[in-house]
């Protein structure tokens, strides 16, 4: 790392291949079968996608910018999802050309902009589960008062008039899941829907598993019951499950504070690494120094370089 540092200044994020295959074999084993579509916001980084790739993963993406990131990096595009809430009409027209694989509708508005296209891609229908997956308010996207998805009722207005390209439903819960009884939740949302179309064959169940330490085998057994019951193809969207553990952002030390607060100021910052001020979430931090095991150990503020008091 120190070496890293050296040759290429900081900040910068260092990524470990290794673990990011070590997480990609954890979930074909435990979703056999499933066909993995990786979040890209989770990280578009090109080396990153280019691996994944490799390994005959596909993508989630809801941007433009992700989707060309995707393309470029050899991801083909039968096995990209658009998603997202947006959709604007350059994206819209570029996921055409491309000929992407699935669509996600997230809203009746959403659709209608679709079915006025030349042709509508295969697709399914976001459906919002109206449920409490107990996580950070910012990432509970499967609540109620979220900005994503269909209330059952619309994905049961909507279906009809999607015709055969109509696959089946998505449902992504949150980001930072550890409670798999979130899950009955959903296939409690879901099970009308796929009662009443029952020649749909796609389940997009999304991702959102926590980091670390994910019951994901219990997840998984809660999924694979629902799926066989109705006999689905299952699409699962990791993303941060993926990278986050594989990653580490490289700061250095450039001034330090005494007073009533140890101040210690550091080159990365909030700018970098959002989480901190955005949901107070705690990230480990590590000292690289040689002689990091015998310096005394200190209480201080570990801060970025902005003009901010969040970053921190």
């Amino acid at each position: 790392m120190q070496s890293i540092a050296r040759d290429i200044g900081t900040p910068t994020y260092v990524y470990d291949l290794d673990i990011i295959r070590d997480k990609l074999k954890t979930l074909t084993q435990t979703f056999a079968g499933a066909s993995l579509r990786y979040a890209v916001k989770a990280n578009p980084s090109a080396a990153v996608l280019t691996e994944l790739a490799r390994h005959g993963v596909g993508a989630e993406a809801i941007t433009i910018g992700e989707l060309e990131r995707a393309l470029a990096a050899g991801i083909p595009a039968k096995n990209i999802v658009l998603g997202g809430p947006a959709q604007d009409a350059r994206l819209r027209a570029r996921a055409l050309e491309a000929n992407v694989g699935l669509v996600s509708l997230d809203s009746l508005s959403q659709a209608e902009t679709w079915l006025a296209e030349a042709r509508l891609p295969d697709c399914v229908i976001r459906v919002n589960p109206a449920l409490d997956p107990h996580t950070h308010e910012h990432l509970a996207t499967g609540a109620a008062s979220s900005k994503f998805g269909m209330t059952v009722a619309e994905a049961q207005q909507l279906a009809p008039k999607l015709g055969k390209s109509l696959r089946g439903f998505h449902v992504h819960a949150g980001s930072q899941i550890d409670v798999p009884t979130v899950y009955d939740d959903i296939f409690n949302a879901l099970s009308p829907l796929y009662e009443a179309f029952p020649q749909l064959d796609v389940l997009d169940i999304g991702g959102g598993f926590a980091v670390p330490n994910a019951p994901l085998a219990d997840m998984a057994v809660r999924i694979q019951d629902f799926v066989k019951a109705y006999g689905l193809t299952l699409i699962v969207e990791p993303g941060r499950y993926v990278v986050a553990e594989a990653g580490t952002l490289l700061t250095e030390v450039l001034h330090v504070k005494e007073g009533a607060r140890k101040h210690v100021i550091c080159s990365a910052g909030m700018a970098d690494l959002l989480r901190p001020a955005l949901y107070g979430a705690a990230h480990p931090i590590q000292l690289l120094a040689e002689d990091a095991s015998t310096r005394p150990q200190v209480t201080a503020d570990i801060d970025g370089p902005l003009c901010e008091n969040a970053d921190r």
